[in-house]
């Protein structure tokens, strides 16, 4: 790192009434990220005296509070000017490093434990409002076209067709057709009236539907039926 007799006087000056400031000002103006040694080695090129254990280690304890200092591996710091709001787990473990040891790790690792639940916690709720949420969507177009159908009069099989063919999109298939006598099955059908045996017909009432992708099939609704 090469600098002009200038700035390096400017840096000295810096240095004598804010030390932290002299070192951000190095890694404001470095390339790259920079370990302990290399700040001391930028600053000593300077014009700074050797910079000690005692004077370094409240620097090193400021550098891993800073916001605007990233402590990427191998304890190399890099200055971002923007660095952003951090999420939950960065904002702890940046105060575990700004803390230098002093809390035990056990308590270190029961909040890290605490986080990443939470983080997954979050996630999965996230993850079951957009399923919420695109079921509530699908009804609603399911809804809107029905209504739309209705004003214009469309026919009872021009209906039927339409629903059918919005609901697949769901990957849904129908159980039976209302109106079709079929063979009365148990797990499949849903009985109005008295007790049928196995296998006897009965007339459907209302569709079922079932859920099928590659591997499963689930019965989502049953048919209605009576003798």
């Amino acid at each position: 790192m090469t600098r002009s007799g200038r700035s390096s006087r400017a840096l000295v000056a810096l240095f004598g009434t804010d030390p932290y400031g002299a070192v951000v000002r190095v890694l404001q103006e470095a390339d790259a990220a920079l370990t302990a040694a290399e700040i001391k080695q930028a600053l000593r090129a300077a014009g700074v005296p050797d910079v000690d254990a005692r004077t370094w280690v409240p620097l090193q304890r400021k550098l891993r509070a800073d916001e605007h200092i990233v402590v990427e591996p191998s304890y190399r710091y890099r200055w971002v000017a923007d660095p952003g709001v951090p999420s939950a787990a960065e904002a702890f473990e940046r105060i575990v490093l700004a803390d230098g040891g002093r809390v035990p790790a056990a308590h270190v690792d029961v909040v890290r434990q605490a986080l990443a639940t939470a983080a997954d916690d979050l996630e999965d709720a996230a993850r079951h409002r957009q399923t919420v949420l695109d079921g509530l969507r699908a009804l609603a177009e399911l809804a809107s076209e029905v209504e739309e159908l209705t004003v214009n009069e469309a026919s009872a099989r021009a209906m039927v067709h339409r629903v059918r063919s919005r609901v697949k999109l769901a990957g849904l298939e129908p159980v039976e057709r209302a109106g079709d006598t079929v063979a009365f099955d148990r797990k499949r059908h849903e009985l109005i009236g008295p007790a049928v045996r196995e296998g006897a017909p009965v007339v459907v009432v209302r569709p079922g539907y079932a859920w099928r992708t590659e591997h499963e099939e689930v019965l989502v609704a049953r048919a209605v039926v009576q003798e």
